[in-house]
């Protein structure tokens, strides 16, 4: 016999769940309004504000580490020319698409996800959400999409370095990056290589008295121009204009394909 449902039931019960509303949330929202346009959706983020990454973090020089003609929306494509992006405008990119397309009328902010149970005899999942930090809600959906991202927004994973809890100055982490902190021409010491690093670097030592970078593996890093003269002529001449995104996206791609191979990377640069 069929499971009888309230309204209340009914206006909580979605064929997808997606779980964040970063770049991989809306793009899922996209595609399903597209390949299963009857189907419905609902978004759940913590936060509130639609970016994911993007509109969290705020320590200095933030920025892509892709180019956003691979990384964006094949669907909406980026369309400045300047293939890296600072964190403010992906994350206005980010808001503009799901706005654009309605996507932003389906997510519900400050819904954090606490839980979720499979239920065999709904065939659904009961995920249960922490609304504003207070109260408990539980939505309904036959299929859960996760575009949480790598992050722990709460808690960062902490590097163990002997001495670092006894050090009088103040230590930060890129994560929690306070608002008003002053680092003018102070000795600024950054810990690790790794992508957050490479972009904090050269935005910290414009302000700071001596900036300095120390590291355990080396990393490969190679300068490149923010402007490209075959890309304009690309985004001139090559029409329909999707056609001219897709063709500077594999040009990208390949050249991300060359950082596997630097012998034949040094002979493009």
């Amino acid at each position: 016999m069929a499971e009888m449902r309230t309204n209340a039931e009914k206006q909580n019960s979605f064929d997808f769940i997606i779980i964040g509303a970063g770049i991989t949330g809306i793009n899922a929202a996209y595609r399903i309004t597209q390949q299963f346009p009857e189907k419905s959706y609902v978004i759940s983020d913590r936060r509130a504000d639609i970016g994911g990454t993007w509109a969290f973090f705020k320590y200095p020089g933030i920025r892509s580490d892709s180019d956003l003609y691979t990384m964006g929306f094949a669907w909406r494509p980026w369309k400045k020319s300047t293939p890296i992006a600072d964190g403010p405008s992906i994350a206005q990119y980010v808001e503009d698409t799901a706005r654009e397309h309605g996507i932003d009328k389906h997510i519900r902010y400050k819904h954090d996800v606490i839980s979720m149970n499979w239920s065999s005899r709904r065939q659904t999942w009961d995920v249960e959400t922490l609304v504003n930090e207070k109260v408990k809600h539980t939505l309904q959906g036959k299929f859960i999409i996760g575009g949480t991202g790598f992050f722990d927004y709460k808690t960062p994973r902490a590097a163990s370095i002997p001495g670092l809890s006894t050090f009088q100055g103040p230590v930060l982490h890129p994560q929690f990056w306070p608002n008003d902190v002053n680092y003018t021409h102070k000795n600024v010491l950054i810990i690790g290589s790794g992508a957050t690093a490479i972009t904090m670097l050269p935005a910290i030592a414009k302000q700071a008295h001596t900036t300095t970078m120390l590291q355990r593996s080396p990393t490969y890093i190679m300068s490149m121009s923010m402007h490209s003269l075959l890309d304009d002529f690309i985004r001139r001449w090559i029409k329909p204009e999707h056609l001219a995104y897709r063709i500077i996206a594999w040009r990208f791609t390949i050249l991300a394909w060359l950082f596997l191979r630097p012998l034949l990377l040094r002979r493009q640069v």
